[in-house]
């Protein structure tokens, strides 16, 4: 048994929990912090972002509050957790070099049917899905895949356009020499290469392998779940338009990735795509891409649209 601490303190304020580890269908080791409510109780899996870590900072705040006692809270890591990072994977298990990097984006579906498996075994209550940034295009593509009858409700948080921006930082033509030079690497066998160090993406300007680059931004690529930069993407939104289940969106109103449109547009298009939805609902709060300041508000919101949107649908 271990203790999340509140960063205030340094007394065991925080909530009990403890790590758990499953193993995805492709043989690889994943691990989680589990904080248990009541067997009933609806659980809350919440994924991290491109190169996060289960200790996703919002989250630390979830397990440190109060808003979510009644809930389980699963925060759990993918096959592309950290920038660049270690694993472990195969049989016999070995140690490879990994992480969003190298990351191959339908590894999402593996690595969530494992989470979901365990909480399903652990757990009685309903299943919401909660992905940040990166980690909402997983969630989404993971249940427009699945159609996980186990999983009761959708939390998009901070749901980005990564193609959009990051042709918008290095521009058009910087763009396709980029992808130009990935694929000749790859067809030279080095597709696990990294990119040189201007060739960086995200907000946090990481940096990516040649065949990561190809799998997350090539023409027609399931990655692209998102279009707020009005690139007229052929598969932005196909997989939010098969969803059923009740869709919460989140954003912060400074810092998203959602275009030149911001937060207000962004939300519009996800609403007007999410035609199936049980229900789609809203929050934007005070804060950044990561709600620093805001933690709390997110968390009862959540809790809030739990109640009325999930807790019925799980009846």
């Amino acid at each position: 048994m271990m203790n999340v601490v509140s960063r205030s303190s340094s007394a065991a304020l925080g909530r009990p929990g403890h790590l758990v580890r499953v193993v995805s269908s492709k043989g690889v080791e994943l691990s989680g912090f589990h904080a248990t409510a009541k067997p009933d109780a609806p659980l809350l899996l919440c994924l991290h972002g491109l190169s996060g870590g289960l200790d996703t900072s919002f989250v630390f705040d979830f397990l440190a509050g109060s808003a979510l006692d009644d809930c389980h809270i699963l925060t759990i890591t993918c096959s592309g957790h950290g920038n660049i990072a270690m694993s472990r994977a195969g049989d016999p298990l070995m140690y490879r070099l990994d992480g969003s990097a190298f990351e191959r984006f339908e590894d999402c579906v593996p690595d969530l049917h494992a989470w979901v498996d365990y909480a399903a075994r652990h757990t009685q209550g309903p299943i919401i899905l909660l992905g940040h940034s990166l980690g909402a295009s997983k969630v989404l593509h993971y249940l427009a895949q699945t159609a996980d009858e186990r999983v009761k409700g959708l939390v998009l948080a901070s749901a980005p356009d990564l193609k959009g921006a990051f042709i918008a930082l290095h521009g058009a033509e910087r763009f396709q020499a980029f992808m130009d030079e990935a694929r000749a690497r790859v067809e030279a066998g080095k597709g696990r290469s990294l990119m040189d160090e201007e060739c960086v993406i995200g907000l946090l300007r990481q940096r990516v392998s040649a065949k990561t680059l190809l799998d997350r931004f090539d023409e027609g690529r399931v990655a692209d779940t998102f279009d707020f930069y009005d690139r007229k993407s052929a598969s932005a939104f196909e997989d939010l338009r098969r969803i059923t289940s009740p869709v919460l969106s989140i954003y912060g109103s400074q810092g998203e990735i959602v275009g030149p449109g911001g937060v207000p547009a962004a939300i519009q298009l996800l609403r007007t795509h999410a035609a199936r939805a049980a229900a789609f609902d809203s929050l934007v709060v005070d804060g950044n891409h990561w709600y620093m300041g805001a933690e709390r508000e997110v968390a009862d919101g959540i809790v809030r649209w739990m109640k009325v949107r999930c807790m019925a649908e799980a009846q």
